[in-house]
């Protein structure tokens, strides 16, 4: 029952205000149904009603049920037990119900509209479309029932049927571009090509002076491999508006079907560096260029010239900036890429592509303290968004300019709203417990942790760091025992999860375990490998002088000595000198 609820649930309220105007409508008819009969069922229906307003889902049904125990030609009940049969994903009888309610009650359209749409649903073309032209009757100025009509004949191939329904879409709303070329397209399908041109050109006098249709009109003559006709079309063109923007990139195209090299190269010239000409049809232009060279293989420095050219002929848009940025991207040419994105920023400071490209540069290039400027930018504007304040934390971690880091990573968890890359607040989390600790704040950076797994239960650099500060605390081992171990079975090759793993073992006090595990760490040339760091080599020399060779102990202890990187324990001199562990 209660699942019941939940997947009707879905059901929206306003239809419960419809099934309401429905029975109001539908109730006063029950021919044949003794009084008594149908006040019992007025009774039971208007209860259905109740109970499904209420939320109480599956007693509706189980009421609407009995409705038609009652009265089983009743359509309100029925067309609402299809709809409640149609969120359940019974198709058998949500077609049964529905299609039984619009016999009942064929004037009712909200009856019509459910079916139309579950046949729709389930692509059911045969049996829509018949709906739909009932409604189309019912209602003749219903463009968007028309509309669906056109798909469905289009889909069959029956153009005719969908030439009579564009015809009725544009008594109602008129000559458009839209319908006049599906029109067109419809009637090169049936081979009628005279009527077919004959529907732009009514479109072409119904806008006399937009000459783009008559440029449309060359333009699908010279698709049609009949160049001499749309050039004709063109001239007469030219002769009302030689400066015409359409025209010139038509002639563009007639030139090359024609394989007039040199006035297309003259052309293409004309509007790449011309002034006068539309930026988003030099960005088109020169996009479709790069691509015909990439696929011609062509030498990069050949398309960079062109670039280059148009930027010192014309003023600098960021269209054509992106275009360029993107290409040096394809390209790898880094040297010119970082320039250009900043280009692109004079012009529009608030770019995100080129704020978050620059990002990526400047932390290929560990170039930390630019990174924190590029990040404040963005903050500046667009202070909601999570990623600046992530990549600005990590600059400054990196810095370590960690009160900073720490800042700019609670303004960024602030920003968490449902639909936020959740990896990305988990890793934020994961550096915020870093820091904490890193800060003598142990309790707290355990719960940015914890809200780290939250967003990303397999966060492994959080549950390794997590699991190696509860160990330093001794604190939770089990659990810190835990969490290290899925570290090392995600990553069975990463020695500093190794070493976690096995310095919790030696926490616990199971020293032949953590030997086991320390020298699947201390393989390879571990004296000069950065893969092992001092501290590292200081817990072998522990596990090992817990185990009992002290040999080994003082071997890797003074390993870690010489390593010197700062991360050895201030006891390490003193267990060397005394040759003996020393607990912490």
């Amino acid at each position: 029952m209660r699942s019941v609820r939940k997947i009707l649930f879905l059901l929206c309220g306003v239809w419960c205000v419809l099934c309401l105007c429905v029975a109001c409508r539908t109730t006063k008819e029950a021919p044949g149904l003794p009084v008594e009969a149908q006040r019992r069922f007025d009774y039971y229906y208007m209860e259905a009603v109740k109970n499904r307003l209420a939320g109480r889902y599956a007693d509706a049904f189980a009421l609407y049920e009995h409705c038609l125990d009652i009265k089983p030609d009743a359509p309100e009940a029925l067309y609402a037990l299809g709809l409640y049969y149609m969120n359940l994903g019974d198709s058998a009888r949500c077609a049964v119900h529905l299609s039984r309610a619009v016999d009942l009650a064929p004037d009712n359209i909200d009856y019509k509209e459910a079916l139309a749409s579950f046949y729709l649903r389930h692509r059911d073309n045969s049996h829509a479309a018949p709906v739909l032209e009932d409604m189309v009757r019912c209602n003749p100025a219903r463009s968007d029932v028309l509309a669906q009509l056109v798909r469905i004949y289009m889909d069959g191939e029956h153009y005719q049927d969908a030439i009579r329904a564009l015809d009725r879409i544009e008594t109602l709303e008129g000559r458009n571009m839209a319908v006049s070329m599906e029109k067109f397209r419809l009637y090169r399908e049936l081979e009628e090509e005279e009527k077919a041109f004959g529907e732009l050109e009514k479109l072409a006098d119904e806008n006399p002076n937009d000459l783009s249709y008559r440029v449309l009109i060359g333009d699908q003559y010279l698709l049609a491999g009949q160049p001499e006709r749309a050039l004709a079309i063109y001239e007469e063109v030219k002769r009302r508006e030689p400066g015409n923007q359409a025209l010139r990139m038509s002639m563009l195209d007639y030139y090359k079907q024609t394989r007039q090299d040199s006035l297309y190269s003259l052309e293409l010239d004309s509007l790449l560096y011309g002034r006068n000409t539309d930026e988003r049809a030099r960005v088109m232009l020169m996009r479709n260029y790069v691509v015909e060279k990439e696929n011609a293989h062509a030498d990069s420095t050949e398309v960079l010239r062109v670039f280059d050219r148009i930027f010192a002929s014309v003023p600098e848009s960021v269209d054509m900036l992106a275009l360029y940025a993107s290409y040096l991207q394809l390209k790898h040419v880094d040297g010119l890429l970082e320039p250009a994105l900043e280009r692109i920023l004079k012009l529009e400071p608030d770019n995100q592509a080129a704020l978050f490209q620059l990002i990526q540069l400047a932390s290929r290039a560990d170039d930390y303290r630019k990174m924190a400027d590029i990040c404040m930018q963005g903050i500046s504007h667009y202070p909601d968004q999570l990623p600046y304040y992530f990549y600005l934390g990590f600059a400054r971690y990196q810095l370590d300019e960690k009160q900073l880091a720490l800042d700019a990573f609670r303004k960024g968890v602030k920003q968490v709203k449902p639909g936020t890359d959740r990896a990305l607040v988990s890793d934020m989390y994961s550096l915020m417990g870093d820091l904490y600790y890193s800060n003598g704040f142990a309790d707290s950076a355990f719960v940015a942790y914890d809200s780290c797994l939250v967003y990303n239960p397999e966060n492994i650099g959080c549950l390794n760091n997590y699991a190696y500060y509860l160990s330093l605390e001794k604190k939770d081992l089990d659990k810190a025992e835990e969490m290290s171990h899925r570290t090392i079975t995600a990553e069975p090759g990463n020695k500093t999860f190794i070493d976690t793993y096995a310095w919790i073992l030696f926490i616990k006090g199971r020293y032949a375990e953590a030997k086991l595990y320390i020298d699947r760490v201390l393989t390879g040339d571990v004296e000069h490998s950065e893969e092992v760091s001092g501290g590292v080599l200081e817990h072998a020399g522990d596990i090992y002088a817990c185990c009992g060779d002290m040999e080994g102990a003082l071997k890797y202890w003074k390993m870690a000595e010489a390593r010197g990187d700062g991360e050895t324990s201030g006891l390490l001199k003193k267990k060397i000198q005394l040759k003996k562990y020393i607990a912490e």
